[in-house]
């Protein structure tokens, strides 16, 4: 990681609060409105898009919010350019000359596909919402790292795979992730869905580190508190749902867990809004079979404590669901 220097360490860490519950008191619907009204073909005249975006917003959040809802609702994802990209990035992985060749000539490809076409990988969001921002003068900065999903294998993965955006807002800096937003790829089918998920908008860092690593430290916004590499791979596997109903996942820390059987465990974290508790379960899945489970429930002022004792040896994957959204996954090895 790069060293930084102490007062730059300073204000990042100061940062670290920094999510979108500090605009509780704006009403976005505007922003959003104006969002999903404006219409373009091509990308082609940026300037004129985002000013037909932003001439009827105030705040500076309000037209970081019409930027970012227009991305995601009108970039699709691109996967056969991402595949292809992953590609020649491991065939050239030993080679730098052929593949800082491979970047140039990429580079072009991305930029030319998402001007006409309007389909990109998350280097193409990231680019988007720094360059629209900058047009009305808000500060954001593309954030290159490691995002983490169900099919990443790090033990194989050799370079960073994903780009995010830091964005400054009335002197603070916040996390935003367009790419993840936006919807979902079925690459058998060669298709793409738009599904919005706000959760990755101005998101609690400590929960966006779960699945984001940004190669400079000072980008995760935790300041001193910031784990380290082999942290995050160890962390327990977030989904995208987790973004719109966590504030923080506060325990385990770990994903794999070794336990003795009758042994207790305790899950602990904080929530963004109230739930029905009735809708709380894990699905545990020993391999050959599945089978639900209700944990004992504690619930204080959004503070979540679930309770779980395992009765049996034997390894088993457990999946959270709330609101019958999966949150987490975690594993166990349950011996005598």
């Amino acid at each position: 990681m790069s060293k930084i220097t102490l007062c730059v360490f300073l204000l990042f860490f100061s940062l670290g609060s920094a999510q979108q519950s500090d605009f509780s008191h704006i009403d976005f619907s505007k922003a959003d409105r104006i969002a999903k009204t404006v219409k373009t073909k091509r990308l082609f005249e940026l300037n004129k898009l985002t000013f037909d975006l932003t001439k009827d917003l105030t705040t500076d959040v309000e037209k970081l919010r019409a930027i970012y809802i227009w991305i995601c609702n009108n970039v699709a994802n691109d996967f056969g350019l991402y595949a292809l990209n992953e590609r020649k990035r491991k065939r050239f992985v030993e080679d730098s000359l052929k593949l800082q060749n491979w970047n140039s000539k990429f580079k072009k490809k991305l930029f030319k596909k998402l001007l006409k076409k309007k389909r990109t990988i998350c280097t193409g969001y990231a680019y988007l919402l720094k360059e629209m921002c900058a047009t009305v003068g808000i500060e954001s900065k593309m954030v290159n790292g490691f995002g983490r999903t169900a099919s990443v294998n790090f033990n194989t993965l050799t370079m960073p795979n994903h780009t995010w955006n830091v964005i400054k807002i009335n002197n603070k800096w916040y996390l935003c992730d367009p790419t993840w937003a936006t919807g979902i790829s079925f690459p058998e089918e060669g298709r793409f869905k738009f599904i919005y998920n706000d959760g990755y908008f101005l998101t609690e860092p400590s929960v966006f580190f779960l699945n984001h690593f940004p190669i400079k430290s000072k980008y995760t916004l935790l300041g001193e508190n910031t784990p380290n590499f082999n942290d995050f791979i160890d962390a327990p596997l977030l989904y995208g749902d987790a973004y719109l109903v966590l504030k923080n996942h506060i325990s385990p820390k770990k994903m794999h867990h070794t336990i003795q059987k009758g042994q207790t465990f305790t899950f602990q974290y904080q929530l963004q809004k109230n739930i029905d508790t009735k809708t709380i379960k894990f699905i545990v899945d020993s391999g050959s079979s599945e089978r639900t489970i209700k944990p004992e429930v504690h619930l204080e002022n959004q503070n979540l404590k679930l309770v779980h004792t395992f009765p049996k040896k034997g390894f088993f994957d457990v999946h959270l669901y709330i609101e019958n959204k999966l949150i987490s996954t975690y594993t166990f090895k349950v011996t005598k």
